[in-house]
Formats: structure tokens, C-alpha cells, sequence
């Protein structure tokens, strides 16, 4: 409950942050002080950063698709839609996680109310992507395809996560955020940031982000998928859109439209059905 609070409350910080900062510096600025944040954790509390190079290998992946990807593609991505669309289109993350668990894993194969509920699911994300089909507004669609691969980028990193459970949730956390942020860090000379740092909602939201919806969030969710692993984890999702929804209403005054409400029921059913035996 209180991940898929904070989690839903990112999306209305991305929204208020692109107000005064290129998308990219929105995702490297939360990335790069997560970093900075978490770090100053591990040296006060004395723990140790990993020496194995396999270890290295893996978080500069997870700090990848966990981190550097889908931070900037869901940036980049609301710039075209509202924060509830952007979240409703995050929820399907459980599904997805469940198609690929039927491939990957031995003990979560598809049975038919979990294929149903993955069938029902994705006609919840069909019928958003349909919506910009008949308007014929392709940026839309474009936002919404990125926040699409944010999510196999969020996933992908937790089976990953789930590899390396004996590192220390902190050092493991501010470990793959910093090997994010020295990833994205050649980008900021060749991409038009258009700073402003006079805009103050602006960069008050980035490190609001950066210390709440990236690190604090990180080490909650690190925590569940070393415990409990990715499927249990997954199930976050189900109440991020509603907390997204509910943050837009009272900070940016904004209503869901009937698309995204019919779209979100479509995807809790699939959600609901899914766990039927």
C-alpha cells in the first residue's frame, strides 16, 4: 500500500518537474541524487559496496532496465499523456510479469483463468492505444508504447534483483543508481537540457522524486523482491493507478476521462481473475 502510494505520487512529480526541465535532466537529476542520497547511507552506516565483478556485471544491468531506461522513457513519455494514463498503462506490469514467469520459471505456468486474466488485461492497454488510433494523435500513442517498455525494463530488473538477494538492500539500491547515473552521464553534453533552475515547483518536484518515488521507493521494492520475489511484487501495480489518479485530483485538478476508466477496469479484472483457480 504505501509503495503504490509513492509510486503513484511519481507521476504527478514527473508531470510538475517537466514544467522546468527536459525530460532527460528529469530522470538523471532523480537518479543521480537517489545516488548521492543513498550512498551517504552506506558510508554513515559503514556497510561495504561488492567486490565481485560478476556482481558489478549484474547491477550495471539492473541499474539499466531497472533505472536509466524506463526512468527517461516514462519522462519522455508524459510529456504527451496525463499522469493517470501514464500510471493505468504502468499497471499491467503484473500480466506481463506473469507471461514472462511462464517462460522463465518452473512453479508459474499459465492456467486458464491466468490466461484469461492476462487476455483481459492487455484489451484494457488496447483500448488506450485504440483511443489514439481514432484521434490520429501519434505522440500519445508514442507516450503510451514507452511507458510499455519502462515496464519490461521494470520487470526484467527483478528477476535480476532476485539474483543477487544477498547484497544489502541499501548497498544494493544505491549501487544500481549509481551505475545509472554514470551511465546517463555522457548524454548531458549532447542532448538541449533547457534548464531552469528559476522555476522552484520544478526543482522541488525533481527532489522530491529523487529522495521519496526513486530511493526511498527503491529500497522498499528491493526488499520485497529479495523476500517475497517478483510476482508477489508485481501486485504493487494494482493500486498505483488509482493512487495516480487520486494525486492528479487533488494536486493538479485533474479528472480521468471514460477511456481510462473503462481501460483500468478491463486490467483489474484481468488482474482479479488471474489468482482464481
Amino acid at each position: 500500500m504505501l509503495l503504490s502510494a509513492i509510486w503513484g505520487s511519481a507521476f504527478v512529480g514527473i508531470e510538475i518537474a517537466l514544467n522546468g526541465f527536459h525530460p532527460f535532466f528529469v530522470a538523471f537529476g532523480r537518479i543521480a541524487l537517489a545516488a548521492l542520497f543513498l550512498s551517504s547511507i552506506v558510508f554513515i552506516r559503514k556497510l561495504s559496496f561488492p567486490r565481485e565483478r560478476k556482481v558489478w556485471y549484474m547491477l550495471i544491468l539492473i541499474g539499466f532496465l531497472n533505472s536509466a531506461m524506463p526512468f527517461y522513457l516514462i519522462s519522455w513519455g508524459q510529456q504527451f499523456i496525463s499522469p493517470s494514463t501514464a500510471a493505468v498503462m504502468l499497471a499491467v506490469g503484473p500480466l506481463i510479469a506473469l507471461g514472462l514467469s511462464h517462460y522463465i520459471t518452473h512453479d508459474e505456468k499459465f492456467t486458464f483463468f491466468k490466461l484469461l486474466g492476462v487476455t483481459l488485461g492487455f484489451i484494457g492497454v488496447f483500448i488506450l492505444l485504440g483511443e489514439d488510433f481514432f484521434t490520429g494523435d501519434e505522440n500519445s500513442f508514442y507516450g503510451k508504447i514507452a511507458m510499455l517498455v519502462a515496464i519490461l525494463g521494470y520487470i526484467s530488473s527483478g528477476f535480476l534483483i532476485r539474483k543477487i538477494a544477498h547484497i544489502n538492500t541499501v548497498v544494493c539500491s544505491s549501487s544500481m543508481f549509481i551505475t545509472a547515473t554514470l551511465m546517463m552521464l555522457p548524454a548531458l553534453f549532447f542532448i538541449p537540457l533547457e534548464i531552469s533552475f528559476t522555476n522552484n515547483t520544478a526543482l522541488i518536484a525533481v527532489i522530491y522524486l529523487a529522495i521519496v518515488p526513486t530511493a526511498t521507493a527503491s529500497l522498499l521494492r528491493i526488499e520485497l523482491v529479495q523476500k517475497v520475489g517478483v510476482q508477489f511484487m508485481s501486485q504493487v501495480s494494482y493500486l498505483i493507478p488509482m493512487f495516480a489518479i487520486l494525486w492528479s485530483w487533488i494536486l493538479l485538478n485533474e479528472v480521468p476521462n471514460q477511456t481510462i476508466v473503462i481501460s483500468l477496469v478491463f486490467i483489474f479484472a484481468g488482474l482479479f481473475i488471474r489468482h482464481l483457480k
